[in-house]
């Protein structure tokens, strides 16, 4: 991942990302060389929580999870790109 993922992106959140395309790739769906991350605050009962949309174009696929985190919520566009030697993950203004 880059500096800017380290230094604006929770851990937390960073593994729950890691984890959503892991698990997408355990059910053998077929995975775009690109994943991209939309976090957002979202509210849920009167209280922020964080949302994540995962999706990809090519096949065209989007989960959304809506999550309580102890932190404020962030707003930020990641992409994870696989280059087939190694995996970035990144802000979408890194690119």
């Amino acid at each position: 991942m880059t500096i800017g993922v380290q230094n604006e992106i929770y851990p937390i959140l960073q593994i729950i990302m890691w984890n959503m395309i892991d698990k997408e790739i355990r059910k053998g769906q077929e995975m775009d060389y690109l994943q991209v991350f939309k976090l957002a605050p979202a509210n849920v009962n009167d209280k922020l929580h964080q949302e994540i949309i995962h999706s990809q174009e090519v096949p065209e696929r989007e989960n959304k999870v809506t999550l309580k985190i102890d932190n404020v919520p962030i707003t930020a566009k990641i992409f994870v790109i696989d280059s087939d030697e190694y995996v970035t993950m990144l802000l979408s203004n890194e690119y």
